[in-house]
């Protein structure tokens, strides 16, 4: 019985993701990827988490210098929203598109802003995560396997 609420927990965590808007259809391609290993989707978060945190340290760091070029950080934006796309994360990815059209229009502050707001989301994007995660090991293996 204890499993099975636990299941309801998981499942109704994981329709939050998208009910928010944080997720989109391209996480379910991911978790797809990987229906033969319970351990995939973690792996391929935990990734992502780890390059993001530092991409958005790159980008803080660099509009903190008073000669910043907002043209120059087009760039690592593009691969941060490329990673953000490729998992689903439309409330990044969307705020990470802000940040771009700010470089295009030379605009610091735009960027400045944007760049907070992404940071804002990721990190609520992480710890949904990490608690979706924990139910999931709570839950064991045969469990992670079971999708809704």
């Amino acid at each position: 019985m204890a499993n099975s609420a636990l299941n309801r927990r998981i499942s109704t965590m994981r329709q939050s993701f998208f009910d928010e808007g944080i997720l989109g259809e391209q996480f379910i391609h991911v978790e797809r990827l990987g229906d033969d290993d319970p351990h995939f989707l973690e792996r391929v978060l935990t990734t992502y988490f780890r390059e993001s945190t530092q991409s958005i340290a790159t980008l803080q760091n660099a509009l903190r210098s008073p000669s910043c070029n907002p043209g120059a950080l087009e760039r690592p934006l593009h691969k941060f929203k490329g990673a953000s796309a490729s998992i689903g994360a439309i409330k990044v990815s969307n705020e990470i598109d802000e940040a771009i059209h700010g470089c295009r229009d030379e605009d610091v502050e735009r960027v400045k802003a944007a760049v907070r707001r992404i940071h804002n989301e990721y990190t609520i994007l992480r710890r949904k995560f990490e608690q979706y995660f924990q139910m999931m090991r709570q839950a064991g293996p045969s469990e992670r396997a079971v999708r809704p």
